[in-house]
């Protein structure tokens, strides 16, 4: 675990390190096109002082947590439905893999158009691209569970619907349904700033367009450390959760869906 960790510390550290000594001390890459990364962190900290970018910052996150909230509640439901009755999931899995691989930000003017509010669309594009992520890890969970366990819980008299779906369904789906989540946030983070850059108004994505614009580069890079940041945050949160619920999954843990 320890030199786990070592290993994690230096992919980080001998990148930057490099970037470092190129840009900010022997000159080998233009400043301004890439700034050191000391100077991208101090530019970051005196962003997050400013009133303005911390705005921006809390309607990402705030965007990016309803999103992933309403379109993993439902793409878990969904996907277990999915994955223990074969055919609820007949019905549903054709329409599923066809809208899955449309670019969910190409959905932007047409969920404008059929919701009429901008912030209410931004969020729905992004809660889809989620929805379709934990579906299918979801999915994947409970159809993996096999029959056998599902005979010795009614023999043990587990009969009703409830029963099987505590005692049997939702443990045995529970690693990769918590994959999905993990994976459904990331994912839900990313949508939401790529919309943000094409809608405007407000959040990183808007920032970074700004920055973009202004040619202000060190900005730029600054918005793109908050937000990887926040993904780092999400996934790392997330993995500690799962690693406490199912600590038996955490050393083979199997991924359905990047």
């Amino acid at each position: 675990m320890r030199r786990d960790r070592l290993y994690q510390a230096g992919s980080l550290a001998v990148p930057l390190l490099t970037w470092q000594l190129a840009a900010g001390v022997f000159g080998l890459v233009s400043p301004s096109l890439l700034p050191p990364p000391l100077t991208i962190v101090e530019t970051t900290a005196t962003l997050l002082t400013q009133e303005g970018f911390r705005s921006d910052v809390l309607v990402t996150l705030q965007r990016t947590l309803v999103a992933s909230l309403v379109g993993s509640t439902l793409g878990t439901v969904v996907g277990l439905a999915m994955g223990w009755n074969p055919h609820i999931k007949a019905v549903l899995s054709p329409l599923a893999a066809a809208i899955f691989p449309l670019p969910m930000i190409a959905l932007l003017p047409l969920v404008i158009l059929l919701l009429g509010s901008t912030e209410t669309a931004l969020v729905v594009t992004a809660g889809l691209g989620t929805f379709f992520v934990v579906l299918w890890n979801a999915m994947d969970g409970a159809s993996g569970i096999e029959s056998v366990h599902v005979d010795v819980a009614r023999d043990n008299g587990a009969t009703s619907t409830y029963r099987l779906f505590r005692e049997v369904l939702l443990p045995g789906s529970l690693p990769l349904v918590l994959v999905g989540l993990r994976l459904g946030l990331s994912t839900s983070l990313l949508i939401v700033v790529a919309v943000e850059l094409v809608a405007g108004g407000s959040g990183l994505g808007n920032f970074l367009w700004i920055a973009w614009m202004s040619y202000d580069i060190t900005a730029l890079y600054a918005g793109l450390v908050v937000s990887a940041v926040l993904g780092i945050a999400f996934t790392y949160g997330l993995g500690a959760i799962e690693r406490r619920l199912v600590p038996w999954h955490a050393d083979n843990r199997r991924t359905v869906v990047l």
